[in-house]
C-alpha cells in the first residue's frame, strides 16, 4: 500500500524560508532535507526552517554540484521576494521628464495670448449682434 504523502502546495502562508516567495508555479516542500546546506549555499548565519520553493531547492542542488573550494553563494536570493525594503519605501521617487516633448515658457505665453485673442474676438462679435 501507499503511505500518506503531503499534498503538493503551490502557495505558502509564510512564504519560502529563503526567498520569501508566497506563490510558485512549482510546489513548496519542507526544508528539513536541505537545511544542512543553507548556511554554505546562501551565506546565512542562522538556519531558517519551514517551506522552501522549488527554485531555492534547485539552487541548493546546483550549489552541491560546484567544484570543491568554490566560494560562490546565492546570498542575493535571501529575502529577495519579501517586498520593498525600508530603503526603497523611504526614498522619494524621481519624476522623469522627456526633453523632446517639453514646451518652453515662451511657447506657452504665445499660446496663452492667442487663446485670449480668440476668446475676446468671440465675445465681441456676439455682443455686437444685439
Amino acid at each position: 500500500m501507499f503511505g500518506f504523502h503531503k499534498p503538493k502546495m503551490y502557495r505558502s502562508i509564510e512564504g519560502c524560508c529563503i526567498c520569501r516567495a508566497k506563490s510558485s508555479s512549482s510546489r513548496f516542500t519542507d526544508s528539513k532535507r536541505y537545511e544542512k546546506d543553507f548556511q554554505s549555499c546562501f551565506g546565512l548565519h542562522e538556519t531558517p526552517s519551514g517551506d522552501i520553493c522549488n527554485a531555492c531547492v534547485l539552487l541548493v542542488k546546483r550549489w552541491k554540484k560546484l567544484p570543491a573550494g568554490s566560494k560562490k553563494t546565492w546570498n542575493h536570493v535571501v529575502d529577495a521576494r519579501a517586498g520593498p525594503s525600508l530603503k526603497t519605501t523611504l526614498k522619494p521617487k524621481k519624476i522623469k521628464t522627456l526633453p523632446g516633448n517639453r514646451i518652453k515658457s515662451n511657447q506657452i505665453s504665445k499660446l496663452q495670448k492667442e487663446f485670449k485673442r480668440h476668446n475676446s474676438d468671440a465675445h465681441s462679435t456676439t455682443s455686437n449682434i444685439f
